[in-house]
């Protein structure tokens, strides 16, 4: 592929990523937890409906990423994204379903919009894996989630903006109208991105093909420490959302706000973690982020220690945990592409992914059944400091992710 082929082509991949990039950001921006909320579904169940996504994601991922393999990456993934747009539209139309109906149409339209995302990202690193020097691949998939989290910033303050002037559930739905209509035109770019590795017929079963997957060295052992890092952070960011609006009683549109402060520590955490892998290596980048994810959650249960307004707290400490988070994905990706061979390479990067996914939506479903179930309680006291229920799963959280830099 020449330069200027490759050039063109990462334009393409940009402004595909950008397109579509603000639907998943409204998962952990606070923007559907808001939305949600308007409807009236509990704080319990809204975590829950948000993490199927990720667990949709783990379940689908890796058949269509063999499928990918058979099919070609392109045709599974255009098929995806029709199906992330109808279940994104699922999600708009909710609210004229009778009340009873609301949270399983809800949980449907994000089963949906999943299983969609699962046919387009599990092939996704894999057809971009031939286009990207393997030289500058760090730096790329900085500059990747770094172009697309911008626009999303960009687009965010904008949505902050008006709804914090209109905040009714018809403009909640009018934004994410909007959304829908950029994912569907980001399918116009996504045909431009080449797909330069010819499909080749199969000429064993998907058992087979599994089987060699998972025999690639160290490859699973990797696989299992991305889903144990997902399974004790991956709720993290919801569980600061539903802080801000059941303990420190948060506006709405406050917790839109700071759930995009995340993606501006993303953006930081991208440039960051790209030349950190470059030129480190990934082992000391995950090194680096065990800590921080630790300190900043062990930060923020006592964040009522910190002198100034608690909104500015919350808001450095949620930038900190975008910040370490986007490095962590940065050095995941890079690894990856380093690990997976040359055959299956689909359904090597969907393995991967499936257990990524499944480590976030578990932690999703895991905290909410706790907050359901009532198995923490309301109100705590440690060393002196009041704490709610979900300053228990914060608790629980830093412990495990400390355990796992000693093991």
């Amino acid at each position: 592929m020449t330069d200027s082929g490759t050039k063109n082509a990462i334009r393409m991949i940009l402004l595909t990523a950008s397109l579509g990039g603000m639907s998943y950001l409204s998962f952990n921006n606070g923007l559907l937890l808001a939305y949600f909320s308007h409807l009236g579904i509990p704080s319990a169940t809204i975590l829950i409906l948000l993490a199927l996504l990720p667990i949709s994601q783990f379940v689908f991922t890796i058949p269509f990423s063999y499928a990918s393999d058979l099919f070609g990456k392109k045709l599974i993934g255009n098929i995806g994204m029709v199906f992330s747009i109808f279940g994104f539209f699922l999600l708009i139309i909710t609210s004229f379903f009778p009340e009873y109906y609301q949270t399983w149409a809800v949980g449907f339209g994000t089963v949906v919009f999943g299983t969609g995302s699962a046919m387009t990202i599990g092939n996704w690193f894999a057809l971009l894996h031939p286009i990207i020097p393997e030289n500058i691949r760090g730096r790329f998939f900085g500059r990747l989630r770094l172009t697309w989290q911008s626009v999303g910033i960009i687009f965010t303050l904008l949505v902050i903006y008006i709804l914090e002037h209109y905040p009714t559930l018809g403009m909640y739905q009018a934004v994410l109208g909007v959304i829908t209509i950029l994912m569907a035109a980001r399918m116009i770019f996504y045909q431009r991105i080449p797909e330069l590795e010819k499909i080749i017929p199969k000429k064993e079963i998907f058992r087979k093909s599994f089987l060699k997957v998972l025999a690639i060295p160290e490859y699973l052992s990797f696989c299992a420490y991305c889903f144990l890092l997902t399974l004790f952070t991956g709720a993290c960011p919801q569980i600061f959302n539903l802080i801000e609006k059941d303990v420190l009683h948060l506006t709405k549109v406050e917790i839109v706000f700071i759930g995009n402060l995340l993606v501006v520590g993303a953006l930081a955490g991208f440039i960051l973690g790209g030349r950190m892998v470059d030129r480190l290596g990934t082992k000391y980048v995950f090194l680096c982020c065990h800590f921080g994810f630790a300190t900043i959650l062990f930060l923020f249960l006592w964040r009522a220690l910190f002198p100034g307004e608690v909104q500015i707290i919350v808001g450095i400490l949620t930038i900190l945990f975008g910040m370490v988070q986007a490095a962590s994905s940065i050095a995941m990706t890079s690894e990856t592409l380093v690990l997976i061979p040359v055959e299956n390479k689909s359904l090597a990067t969907g393995l991967w992914f499936t257990l990524y996914s499944g480590g976030t939506g578990l932690s999703g479903v895991l905290s909410g059944q706790a907050l359901e179930l009532g198995l923490l309680s309301d109100s705590w006291t440690w060393l002196g400091q009041h704490m709610s229920r979900y300053d228990g799963l914060l608790l629980f959280c830093v412990t495990m992710v400390l355990l796992m830099t000693v093991t």
